[in-house]
């Protein structure tokens, strides 16, 4: 059914596999991190502090998650330039 060479077809199924791994691990520390922002917060709350920190780590979530985006960025254009110097 496709109109693509196979080689160039099984080459762009491994590069979306890798993506898709790369977002599943980027989902699952995500979730980890929001579960131990919720646990110290309530933490915070049961000690009777203020939970301002929350902006806080909302802003090194975002640092972290650029950081990890860049790299993913990064790690996919050399992919992407090395696949198609071989075409």
């Amino acid at each position: 059914d496709s109109k693509l060479p196979s080689s160039v077809r099984n080459t762009l199924l491994e590069l979306f596999g890798q993506i898709e791994r790369e977002f599943e691990n980027l989902y699952i520390e995500n979730l980890e991190l929001r579960r131990e922002i919720d646990t110290l917060n309530e933490r915070l709350a049961g000690e009777g502090q203020a939970i301002d920190g929350a902006e806080l780590s909302k802003g090194q979530l975002k640092t972290k998650a650029s950081h990890s985006t860049s790299q993913l960025s990064q790690k996919l254009k050399t992919t992407y330039k090395a696949s198609t110097s071989k075409v």
